[in-house]
């Protein structure tokens, strides 16, 4: 189950670990169990791209501006698509911004088009987008934002009523896995296996299924051809 909060995930924690159970006997404990279920919650969440975590937020582009910071909690290493909202549809952007790009228009030198049509995470760990956009965003149509579609970040897992954003069973039977074994309990290979069955059928039950043409054939749309308006900077 989802969104168990940090005190019940730490009662379960000790269940399965074969701990007390009692708060004050675990008092001085109480840290580095803590930070046992958040490392094993990260590395989850690292391991595997979670549907239910998958969000889309919004970049409003200025006209000059080919840098924007990233929304607070969308992870930029989980980033998985761009689209331009552009003659009343997203187009989608494409991923990847190199040295033929500013041969083409360079920033530096404040050239700029319009429709953008390509982005990328740059060195600063900003969105960078190409060309520099010439436009800016119009609050009345939407024109000229940029919906960007990726894996959020984990909410924080720090106070009692913090909760969980993976599955409480999978977060502690791993955790209660790595201390049993760590003891040298004889059951904690099992416990480990039971940990990765359920990992298994989470899943399984996240992913889409493939929708697959009976005909055995897939249409091939030719790409629309997007009219580009040139912006020269006066001197």
């Amino acid at each position: 189950m989802r969104g168990t909060s940090l005190v019940q995930l730490l009662t379960k924690y000790r269940s399965e670990s074969r701990m007390s159970r009692n708060v004050a006997h675990n008092a001085a404990d109480r840290d580095r169990q803590v930070e046992h279920i958040q490392t094993v919650q990260e590395w989850l969440w690292e391991d595997f791209d979670w549907p239910m975590l998958r969000v889309s937020r919004t970049v409003e582009i200025a006209a000059g501006q080919n840098l924007y910071d990233m929304p607070d909690d969308l992870h930029l290493d989980r980033t998985q698509k761009a689209e331009l909202w552009y003659g009343g549809r997203y187009l989608p952007l494409t991923n990847g911004i190199d040295a033929r790009h500013y041969s083409t228009f360079n920033p530096d030198l404040d050239q700029r088009s319009w429709p953008i049509t390509n982005w990328r995470i740059s060195e600063d760990e900003q969105l960078e987008v190409w060309p520099k956009p010439s436009e800016d965003y119009d609050a009345t149509t939407l024109e000229g934002h940029i919906k960007l579609t990726g894996i959020r970040k984990l909410r924080p897992l720090i106070a009692d009523t913090d909760v969980a954003d993976l599955d409480d069973q999978l977060i502690v039977m791993f955790c209660a896995a790595e201390v049993l074994a760590a003891t040298g309990a004889k059951d904690a290979q099992l416990k480990l296996d039971k940990a990765n069955k359920r990992y298994g059928k989470l899943r399984g039950n996240q992913q889409r299924r493939r929708v697959t043409n009976m005909f055995g054939g897939q249409q091939s749309q030719r790409p629309e051809r997007i009219p580009v308006a040139v912006y020269n900077p006066t001197s």
